[in-house]
């Protein structure tokens, strides 16, 4: 039985991929994601069943168009068979080498299996699309924290994969969930301004030539391309001003009002059986995904404003809090220390290769959440003695 629950997920892993060459390809160019169908890039023409079948068809086509004969790109199969080994190797490791505690029965935890499998995939479109383009699609984190908090809500993961969290922060949680939502009408009904918009490219410098396939050697948004970074950094805080009012007047309410910290308890326990426990999870998860966007936004804050030049981006930010969402507040913590490491090693290679280029950082946030996803455990333990809030990540 676990042979066939491993040859249906690579199978289905390799359709996920084919399904990411799409948002690869339709994202990063701001097309549509529906219409119109698969289609050959080059003659336009659309592209038959038996010509989509992941991997194989490029292989029985000879990476040739059948209608024009022109090259398809290996990247396509690429990013099918990476997807397909991304979710097949990480059910290898929860389900068969049990390298993390909890996972259980694949039958039984299933739907957080598909919450982390998403996660994956998500973050390798992420990545992809952040090395070729230097943005990262938002959509795709979006639709990854959404699964997530669903999964949580309705099949809530063991505390070990989704540690649970105090009720109190659970209150603040979503009070700041609230929050974010008004901001996020108060832009719509055009009383708040979004950060940069009215940021231009700034002038190109003379190279000696017309063209240069060089990458740029930055993209931080600064006083060359016609904002005052500080200021518009303020914008950003006034959109959180929403949801730090909220959260401080939840905190307040639930522990200095003791029949609304008793009542808010009862419904937010996950010992109080259903609905409590899965309202627990649902918050687990939106603390997570809180969590890991506050890092890189605190940081992209108090680096623009320091630095006065853009610093981190907010796409970053989005990626992390995607982690949180699905693994819950830890993981992005441990991620937002370790993805440093990775991008600095590769930051040294690049200067001793003397190509110094600023780099995109969502791959390492990406190579840093596989890492700490597979080694949690270990990752655990090693700082549990040296923090005491560790203590939440079991009930």
């Amino acid at each position: 039985m676990e042979i066939i629950h491993l040859l249906f997920i690579l199978a289905f892993g390799a359709c996920v991929g084919s399904f990411l060459n799409v948002v690869i390809y339709r994202l990063s160019r701001g097309q549509n994601m529906v219409f119109p169908g698969s289609h050959c890039p080059k003659c336009g023409r659309a592209i038959r069943w038996f010509d989509n079948i992941p991997v194989v068809s490029w292989l029985v086509l000879r990476g040739r168009c059948r209608q024009c004969h022109k090259p398809i790109s290996p990247g396509y199969p690429l990013v099918e068979a990476s997807t397909a080994i991304l979710v097949g190797g990480l059910y290898v490791c929860y389900f068969w080498l049990d390298i993390r505690d909890g996972a259980g029965r694949f039958t039984h935890s299933w739907p957080m299996f598909v919450a982390h499998a998403c996660l994956l995939a998500g973050l390798l479109a992420c990545s992809i699309i952040d090395i070729s383009h230097w943005i990262v699609p938002l959509e795709a984190c979006w639709v990854v924290s959404a699964i997530a908090l669903a999964v949580a809500a309705a099949a809530p993961p063991s505390s070990q994969f989704l540690p649970r969290v105090p009720p109190v922060l659970g209150a603040m949680g979503l009070a700041a969930a609230i929050g974010l939502g008004v901001s996020l009408l108060l832009q719509r009904m055009r009383l708040l301004q979004p950060s940069f918009i009215d940021a231009r490219d700034p002038p190109l410098k003379d190279t000696g030539s017309e063209e240069s396939s060089e990458p740029p050697t930055s993209i931080a948004i600064s006083k060359a391309h016609g904002v005052n970074p500080r200021l518009e950094i303020l914008r950003e805080v006034l959109f959180l001003g929403p949801a730090v009012i909220l959260a401080a007047g939840a905190y307040l309410l639930v522990t200095k009002v003791p029949a609304a910290g008793q009542a808010w308890a009862q419904v937010s326990t996950e010992a109080s059986g259903w609905p409590a426990g899965n309202f627990a999870a649902f918050q687990a998860a939106l603390v997570g995904y809180l969590v890991g966007g506050t890092w890189i936004w605190g940081i992209r804050i108090l680096g623009t404003l320091g630095f006065g030049k853009e610093a981190m981006g907010l796409g970053d930010a989005h990626i992390l809090a995607a982690v949180g969402a699905v693994c819950g507040w830890i993981v992005p913590s441990l991620v937002f220390f370790i993805a440093p490491i990775f991008a600095l090693l590769w930051a040294l290679h690049l200067l001793l290769a003397r190509r110094q280029r600023e780099l995109p950082y969502g791959p390492w946030l990406a190579t840093a959440t596989l890492v700490v996803m597979l080694f949690y455990d270990g990752c655990l333990e090693l700082l549990r003695p040296y923090f005491a809030a560790f203590q939440w990540t079991r009930t």
